[in-house]
């Protein structure tokens, strides 16, 4: 049972360590930042644990006391849902750092410290003689060892797209309750007989007293997960419904619905949205941008959009350019797939290809088939794959870009849609990208939503960037005719005569994105984390 009971505290941990991710990520998003804090608080705890646990173990080496070190962590894991979301929202405004931080401290350096104190608590118990301490100890470590990889495994793997993360946390809380009170009757096992009843009586109503404690608490627990199961149609506040909410592997989905507007959240950003009495008309605005990309190249055959969202925009461009025969959508999220099919229109459209996998991955497999003519380049790349607070650093490097540019044929456009701004501390990663992709490409054109002001740059919104195989730099005059014409020949029916009207100065834009430590992203160097949030 010892064995047992050591192997169970380490998948508790290291499975609360990989939910703890999950239980951070809608206030603070699934940065390096949150794991960072995840790791740090496990390592402190674990620190601290074995100091205490080992003091505690020579003062009083039996499994009552692991029982009672058990129950306290579990009761701590197990009430967790029910305060972590109001915790987060007011360590949210620390930032990402020192918010997820603290928020991260709070919730699992307790109860880290207590599973901890349980191997040294083990080492003391199963040691019999000086002479096997060490075979002893490395024993039970390999045992806890071995629990934290298959906690880690099966959280990662199955638990977290099955039961999702508060039935997690609730399951969590009970295994170590069970487990401590399987502390407490092995120990009455291994009592010897007293000679009084009543010495005897003593132990077993303290043993009744946690039992029905325990009860109680298990009693909580299944009813929390009960009403924490995620459910379709379910009042929010007000007018809106959640429709959808769940876990994937990537993500915590949520799919709510405010009047005639159906919005698809990520974490804690917005991802996408429709309008169910128009499911056409976009509305984000951003999305309408991503159309320049057809004042570049008229009358697209190909396309390909890394990042699927909700579809709406594919489903756009489909529409509105019959001369796609082919549009390729890439996402690695199988679930966001089917969210995107059941509640946001996803057109069953047999020119749209949808491969759940990394953008990346595709990319490089697809320049590959087309460097010996399996399949023909595409006239558009389309990368919605970022979002305010994670960015795939792999999608942003030198060395992805250049595949992108493969993948391209002769007269090939990139548009890809940022978060960020021209100036300031918040404009870093913004000019990163814009400085990589002009290592590639030579051209790019910036467009941010709204247009510029003469006023200096600072408020973040969405970005539109171009990028061209075009030896000739276009001015926007020649943007705004192109876009004039094309639309008056009825090829675009999206109003980016407007829209290249907020071409940013390409002065403007070279001055910005030459400040000497701007850097260029690479797949050795990528700090996208870091330049979206400065130290």
């Amino acid at each position: 049972m010892l064995y047992t009971i050591v192997f169970l505290s380490g998948a508790v941990l290291m499975a609360l360590e990989m939910i703890g991710s999950r239980l951070l990520a809608p206030t603070f998003g699934s940065s390096i930042y949150v794991w960072g804090a995840l790791i740090t608080t496990v390592m402190a705890a674990l620190t601290l644990g074995y100091y205490l646990g080992g003091k505690a173990a020579d003062r009083r080496p039996s499994m009552t006391a692991m029982g009672l070190i058990l129950g306290a962590a579990g009761l701590f894991v197990g009430f967790l849902p029910f305060w972590t979301a109001h915790a987060c929202e007011f360590f949210s405004a620390l930032g990402p750092r020192t918010g997820s931080l603290l928020a991260s401290f709070t919730f699992f350096f307790p109860p880290g410290i207590l599973m901890a104190m349980i191997s040294p608590f083990g080492i003391k118990i199963a040691s019999r003689s000086l002479l096997t301490v060490g075979r002893t100890a490395g024993r039970l470590a390999a045992v806890s060892s071995a629990g934290s990889i298959i906690g880690t495994l099966i959280t990662s793997f199955f638990l977290i797209p099955l039961m999702g993360v508060r039935n997690i946390v609730h399951a969590l809380g009970l295994i170590l309750i069970i487990i401590s009170a399987a502390a407490f009757i092995t120990d009455l096992r291994l009592r010897k007989p007293v000679a009084s009843a009543e010495k005897a009586a003593k132990p077993n109503r303290l043993l009744m007293l946690f039992v029905a404690g325990y009860f109680l608490a298990a009693l909580v627990f299944v009813f929390a997960w009960r009403a924490s199961i995620p459910v379709k149609n379910r009042a929010a506040t007000g007018e809106e419904r959640i429709l959808f909410e769940g876990d994937s592997l990537y993500h915590h989905i949520r799919v709510d619905q405010l009047l005639d507007e159906r919005h698809l959240h990520f974490d804690n950003s917005f991802q996408s949205a429709i309008f169910i009495n128009d499911p056409l008309r976009m509305v984000f605005s951003y999305t309408s941008y991503l159309h320049l990309s057809v004042v570049a190249h008229p009358q697209p055959r190909r396309a390909l959009f890394v990042g699927l969202g909700g579809g709406t925009a594919q489903a756009k461009f489909l529409h509105d350019y019959p001369s796609l025969t082919r549009l390729d959508a890439v996402e690695i999220d199988p679930r966001v797939v089917t969210v995107a099919e059941e509640f946001f229109m996803l057109p069953d459209d047999p020119r749209l290809q949808i491969h759940t996998q990394d953008g990346r991955l595709f990319i490089d497999r697809a320049a590959d088939r087309i460097s010996v003519s399996r399949i023909e380049p595409y006239d558009l790349v389309v990368i919605d794959a970022f979002n305010a607070d994670a960015i795939p650093y792999h999608l942003t490097t030198r060395e992805f870009l250049t595949e992108v540019r493969a993948v391209l044929g002769p007269d090939g456009v990139v548009a890809a849609n940022i978060i960020g701004c021209l100036d300031g501390e918040k404009g870093r990663l913004l000019r990163a990208i814009s400085r990589t992709f002009a290592t590639v490409f030579p051209q790019i054109y910036l467009f941010p939503i709204g247009g510029l002001t003469e006023m200096e740059d600072t408020y973040e919104r969405n970005y539109i960037l171009i990028a061209t195989l075009d030896p000739v730099r276009r001015g926007k005059e020649d943007w705004l005719a192109r876009a004039a014409s094309l639309t008056g020949k009825g090829w675009i029916s999206e109003d980016v005569t407007s829209y290249a009207e907020c071409l940013a100065d390409e002065q403007r834009v070279s001055s910005a994105v030459s400040i000497p430590e701007t850097p260029v992203l690479t797949d050795d160097y990528a700090p996208v984390d870091t330049l979206q949030h400065g130290l």
